[in-house]
């Protein structure tokens, strides 16, 4: 294509020079088309090296075109190339290829049509959030925010301008209703699907059963909100067939009473779904009667149209606004990645993405791009395949004997010489397997052990890699004796409702999954990854388990997900360490979006204070514990309750638990531990009861949200620093060392101010609240950086160092206390 007469011939001069400028490395341009399809304007967005650029796509729109030059001269699209350029032909972007002095064009994939989104009415939309709008007479307790305003405005601004913001907003902002309203009528004028994405089922709950509830009150126009749940979390009906059926046949052990009741609970349902439920029952109960998206026969299944499942997606498919969780929506991405199509996601395609509780979304993605490996996942393979009174293996001898007319004695054989022989094999296999890891773990005496090449040198390792590659390669037996029963036995059968036929390739692609997950974590040669045995208890029994996570979650995500999209907000309480996004940008992988930040609008210097005790040993001292538990016991008693105790370990929390538990029941106070007790539990009690205070680590650091008179007094015992030598995050200081920074201001520091915000915020969640916060770790005042920790609490909050006696006092003063009679 001949430049001056096609698609470069008014910028070659221009993009030559800013070659030129690049000392002719590659540099990534985004151009704008007139409507002649020649460039009319362009950017340069990154600039690289002589065989690469970074590849910023955050803004670029339907119509528009992705540039980039090959200093080599040769314009042939790389696999790279071609990877991206099929991402960007999703959303009708243009990509081509041209050679330095911009003589040469290789089009690889043609501009769509351009789309011009209409802009949405900042002024009516404010409107809504001032004292004189709609949501002030809506909400009881409204008042104006300035900080809501603002962050409102911004997100306006994001989804004209087709920006990707981060916006960290404080406890109090509003920010629900501030991305709500706006992406709502973004939607309404431009006919485009909002997915909405969090971490927490409060917040999931809060947003669908309360605030679009309110604003369908509020606003002049119509809309269909969903919350989206997994296919697992409803009762597939033809299962539940089968299930009622082998239960009457009296193949399935399971109690009269529960089978009772979960007939009278499939019979009153409405939706089908697990939260339905008010009864206990067990996963693997669940498991055999839950919908699974490799054992669904779609339209041909007899129960399609009642299908609870499917009726809940035709409600996703209609709908404008999606609530999702961070889980499902990286399960989508990744699901959408690995089948290369848009259409078998759980998610139907969106383009604006908004993700609160953001600070999570990093930790998330890394666990969704992990490959673990644990008995009870080979285990339900096997046991489905050979294990159960009606297995796949003795449901397809009895369709050799129905279907076949001939050729019956070959795949016998096959079966009773080849398949069962080899899971007899297998099932010897996996507890040896599992018990060599082991006794690794076990030499080592530690939790946590890096597969490294120290590790893989060892006589011990040696003997469990002959033990590994035989399992993998019975298995891979099992799945081409399978494919041949398959290939003889259901590829020509024209039922296209055959359950067996459906459930042997289910087994046969999860035989591949459990292969795969083998050979990764044995090879352990991805230097993008991490690999460690884990030995954890499960269920009161130690369990041992092979995981492999990508070191760097934010190399992966712009792929995965951030490219397919032209907007999105990431919003949190909790984004920046000591005021900077530094952080983020590097876990989330973006390299250009927009910032703003905003204070908590709850008056900090009247409503809270932090108190750190004078003369306090530092964590690392011997007698810190015996100091601990001495203080907490005046605090408690003098607290009579409304208390949350935060640990950053079990060690410390079940030392403080054993140590005070029995002295301050005889004082009328119960301590509710997350060690002997589960989340939810504890939250209902501690709701429901006087006198409770709460013992928690782990999730109690955020996510609780206990109003008014219900937590009067947060105790902090020490920072929250990462824990040092676990294999992941050495990975990643080893990883930073490489680049050239430091791991503690880079990783440790930014991590523990993060999770510090996130504890402090537990108490003041209203205008009404006050309370104290103590932090026993001295460090926040002793050392350097203690003023990262200091720097980010909220505006105004008073910060005094004071004896063990004024903290009694002044919890006395809010208050608090037990009548010692």
């Amino acid at each position: 294509m001949s430049v001056r007469d096609q698609l470069l011939k008014k910028a070659a001069k221009s993009l030559k020079k800013e070659i030129e400028s690049a000392s002719g490395n590659e540099i990534f341009i985004r151009a704008q088309l007139n409507d002649k399809n020649i460039i009319d304007s362009f950017e340069v967005l990154a600039r690289g090296n002589s065989y690469s650029a970074p590849a910023v796509i955050n803004n670029i729109m339907a119509g528009e075109m992705i540039i980039h030059n090959h200093p080599s001269g040769d314009l042939t699209p790389s696999a790279a190339d071609i990877r991206l350029a099929s991402k960007m032909a999703a959303r009708e972007v243009g990509f081509a290829i041209i050679d330095n002095k911009a003589e040469d064009i290789y089009v690889v994939v043609e501009p769509g049509k351009k789309e011009k989104s209409k802009v949405l009415p900042k002024e009516k939309i404010l409107n809504l959030f001032k004292a004189e709008g709609k949501l002030s007479k809506e909400l009881e307790r409204f008042s104006e925010r300035k900080e809501q305003l603002s962050a409102a405005e911004k997100i306006i601004d994001s989804f004209n301008n087709h920006q990707f913001d981060f916006i960290e907003a404080g406890t109090g902002t509003g920010k629900s209703f501030a991305y709500l309203i706006p992406a709502l009528f973004y939607n309404n004028i431009n006919k485009s699907r909002i997915v909405v994405s969090t971490n927490t089922i409060n917040l999931q709950e809060q947003l669908i059963n309360k605030d679009l509830v309110t604003l369908a009150r509020i606003l002049d126009f119509d809309f269909k909100a969903v919350l989206v749940k997994g296919r697992n979390n409803y009762l597939c009906l033809r299962k539940y067939k089968n299930f009622k059926n082998n239960f009457e046949n009296g193949e399935i052990e399971i109690e009269k009473e529960l089978f009772s009741e979960l007939q009278e609970w499939k019979e009153e349902s409405k939706s089908g779904e697990k939260s339905e439920i008010n009864f206990q029952i067990k996963s693997s109960i669940w498991n055999k009667i839950a919908a699974e998206s490799d054992l669904c026969l779609n339209t041909v299944c007899p129960f399609f149209k009642a299908c609870y499942f499917m009726q809940a997606r035709k409600k996703v498919y209609k709908a404008d606004i999606l609530i999702v969780n961070h889980h499902l929506l990286l399960s989508d991405a990744r699901l959408k990645e690995d089948t290369g199509s848009v259409d078998r996601g759980i998610l139907p395609n969106f383009n604006h993405l908004i993700i609160d509780e953001a600070h999570n979304i990093g930790d998330i993605a890394t666990e969704h791009l992990g490959h673990p490996l644990y008995k009870p996942l080979l285990d339900k393979w096997l046991k489905s395949l050979s294990g159960e009174k009606n297995s796949l293996i003795s449901e397809i001898r009895e369709d050799i004997a129905f279907y076949l007319d001939s050729d019956q004695a070959r795949l016998r054989k096959v079966l009773d010489a080849k398949v069962i022989p080899a899971s007899q094999k297998i099932n010897d296999l996996i507890p040896q397997y599992f018990n060599e890891l082991k006794t690794i773990v076990n030499n080592y005496q530690k939790r946590k052990i890096t597969v490294d090449q120290k590790l893989k040198s060892t006589s011990k390792w040696q003997e469990f890699k002959t033990t590994a590659e035989n399992l993998a390669g019975y298995l891979k037996n099992i799945a081409g004796f399978l494919q041949i029963i398959y290939d003889n036995l259901y590829l020509d059968i024209d039922d296209n409702t055959d359950e067996n036929e459906m459930k042997i390739t289910s087994s046969i692609n999860r035989c591949h999954t459990l292969i795969e997950r083998i050979e990764f974590n044995l090879k352990a040669e991805d230097e993008d990854y991490v690999y460690w045995l884990e030995s954890s208890f499960y269920r009161g029994s130690e369990q041992l388990v092979q995981k492999s996570v990508p070191i760097d979650s934010g190399k992966f995500l712009p792929e995965l997900l951030w490219s397919k999209l032209s907007n999105i907000i990431f919003t949190s309480a909790t984004i920046t360490a000591a005021g900077s996004f530094e952080y983020f940008y590097r876990s989330t992988g973006i390299k250009k979006a927009e910032e703003l930040k905003l204070e908590s609008p709850f008056d900090y210097s009247k409503q809270a204070e932090l108190l750190i005790p004078l003369n306090f040993p530092e964590p690392g001292a011997d007698i810190f514990l015996k100091e601990l538990v001495k203080n907490l016991y005046e605090i408690i008693i003098n607290s009579g309750g409304s208390t949350l105790v935060l640990f950053t370990s079990y060690r410390m929390l079940n030392y403080s638990y054993n140590n005070l538990k029995d002295k301050v029941e005889k004082k009328g106070i119960r301590i509710l531990s997350q060690s002997e007790l589960s989340r939810n539990y504890i939250m209902k009690e501690f709701r429901a009861s006087y006198n409770t205070v709460i013992f928690g680590t782990s999730s109690f650091w955020e996510g609780v949200d206990l109003p008014g008179d219900l937590l009067k007094f947060l105790v902090m015992v020490k920072l929250p620093f990462p824990v040092p030598g676990q294999p992941l995050y050495k990975a990643k200081e080893d990883l930073l060392k490489k680049e050239g920074l430091n791991p503690f201001y880079n990783l440790a520091l930014p991590e523990a101010v993060i999770r510090f915000r996130q504890g402090f915020g537990r108490l003041i969640r209203s205008r009404k609240d006050h309370g104290l916060i103590i932090l026993f770790d001295r460090r926040v005042v002793s050392r350097s950086y203690g003023k990262s920790f200091l720097k980010s609490l909220p505006e105004g909050c008073p910060v005094n160092e004071v004896n063990l006696e004024t903290i009694k006092q002044k919890i006395l003063d809010n208050g608090a206390g037990i009548d010692e009679k």
